[in-house]
């Protein structure tokens, strides 16, 4: 065919895999592949529909593959680091509200607020994100075992790199803000982490049926709230407390220091 490479099987199948994620955070993930997508795909990829069939037996097999680099990918792309390190550098900057435990609340409904509703505007909304959350939500669904368990693990894998990241962030972020857990988790982030993620992500998914619900806005105390934020806070109030013990000298000091995102 016209403008068709001739490239080992690996490449090929390197470049197959890529023009189908590609395809896949633009219009979605699908339990099933046609014919006329293969041609697609492979037209995309600058291949002959022939290296297409020289690698996988079954349209399914490539889907499979197809799916296990999205989930690999998501690993990658669910936490935002850079988001996580602005969230410290804007906690320097209010070092004043640390003084006082109604500044500190203010504060930390600040940052809930802010980072809720980025997370359900932006990270949402991306493609990456929308094709974690259909394989999270259809994996039960795959009709061969092997690939299903595969694609269970890569999922799983994601799933604890993003709350091994978050769990780090907030270890650092809530004791500096002079809050801790509730003593009944003794010491455990992962069902806050959990939690809240799946408040944003939840709201996430239902956005597309029911946006006139999702996307309202409430007046409280003066500003404007989204129901993602709102809800977040709810989640933030049942996990989280005031720390009794909190050191302003060590806070404010700390807030010089760098923040760790990985365990």
């Amino acid at each position: 065919m016209p403008g068709s490479k001739q490239l080992t099987s690996a490449e090929a199948r390197a470049a197959l895999i890529t023009a189908a994620v590609a395809h896949v955070e633009t219009v979605g993930v699908s339990l099933g592949i046609t014919e006329e997508l293969v041609e697609q795909l492979a037209q995309t990829a600058g291949l002959p529909k022939k290296q297409f069939q020289k690698i996988w037996d079954s349209p399914q097999h490539f889907l499979a593959d197809v799916c296990w680099e999205l989930a690999e990918r998501a690993r990658i792309d669910r936490a935002d680091s850079q988001t996580l390190l602005t969230t410290w550098q804007f906690l320097s900057t209010r070092r004043e509200d640390l003084q006082t435990l109604q500044g500190r609340r203010r504060l930390l409904v600040d940052i809930v607020r802010t980072a809720a509703e980025y997370n359900f505007n932006a990270v949402t909304a991306t493609g990456k994100w929308r094709s974690y959350a259909a394989l999270s939500t259809t994996i039960d669904a795959w009709p061969d075992d092997a690939a299903r368990e595969r694609l269970h693990a890569s999922l799983r894998a994601s799933e604890l790199a993003f709350i091994e990241t978050m769990e780090s962030f907030y270890t650092n972020v809530l004791p500096t803000l002079g809050f801790r857990l509730k003593p009944q988790f003794a010491g455990d982030y992962r069902p806050f982490v959990v939690a809240s993620a799946a408040v944003i992500e939840g709201l996430g998914i239902v956005r597309s049926t029911v946006p006139e619900i999702v996307e309202r806005r409430f007046e409280v105390e003066a500003q404007p709230w989204s129901v993602a934020a709102l809800a977040f806070v709810g989640v933030v109030d049942a996990f989280i407390e005031p720390a009794p013990d909190f050191d302003v000298a060590h806070a404010t000091a700390r807030l010089g220091g760098g923040v760790e995102l990985s365990p």
